[in-house]
């Protein structure tokens, strides 16, 4: 096998734990429409295809109306982007865990359908976008994960070819991308997954993201 000779992460679900500040988001908006307010349980079922997709799932499940999503994704950006920070985290042991893979001389990148603006305000609010080299939000490109595009502009920017690269990601769009775009998937088994994880058809499981380092470190050698 080729050696692995760069790293693609997912941000929400992933990365960070970014459903408080959504379902804020999300419930701001729907009380400005006289919505009922969303759950978190329910907030998570519905991130990970972004933005667009959040608010239609939000609206149709609260009994709104559709026709007016275009609307209403502008009004709910613009709320989100006032507070996409405030309560998101790191999950445990990602920095630790960039900064391992940066001393073996790693490129990073991120690949998320969040919005570029809102990803790279996250990132630098925890302290982890000097990790990174390249970052593509979900409204970089007209197309989005699942799609591989996203995934090869990557690629494309880090100067590394498909088959030496490793997507890490929550839910089926990051591995259906990583398929796509003939690069390695690893799934996490914590964030927003909208399936079994162990349907998502990933090359490897890892239940915290420092269980990637023994994986990546032997990958390197290969």
């Amino acid at each position: 096998m080729i050696p692995l000779k760069a790293i693609i992460f997912d941000l929400d679900g992933t990365l960070v734990d970014s459903a408080r500040d959504l379902q804020n988001a999300t419930n701001a908006l729907l009380a400005e429409e006289g919505l009922r307010q969303v759950s978190l349980a329910e907030v998570k079922s519905m991130i990970g295809d972004g933005a667009a997709k959040l608010v239609e799932r939000a609206i149709v499940a609260t009994g709104g109306d559709p026709a007016r999503l275009p609307e209403l994704v502008a009004r709910f950006l613009k709320i989100y982007a006032a507070n996409s920070s405030c309560h998101t985290e790191a999950y445990p042991g990602v920095p630790q865990t960039l900064e391992s893979l940066k001393r073996l001389g790693l490129p990073l990148a991120v690949v998320t359908n969040k919005p570029y603006a809102a990803t790279i305000d996250i990132l630098e609010s925890l302290g982890l976008r000097g990790f990174f080299d390249t970052v593509v939000g979900g409204d970089t490109l007209p197309e989005r994960k699942p799609h591989p595009a996203p995934v090869l502009m990557a690629l494309q920017r880090l100067g590394v070819e498909p088959e030496a690269a490793l997507m890490i990601g929550d839910n089926y769009h990051d591995v259906q991308a990583a398929r796509a775009a003939g690069v390695r998937a690893c799934a996490v088994t914590y964030g927003y997954s909208h399936k079994p994880h162990a349907e998502l058809g990933a090359d490897r499981l890892i239940d915290t993201m420092p269980d990637l380092l023994p994986i990546i470190e032997g990958a390197t050698a290969a």
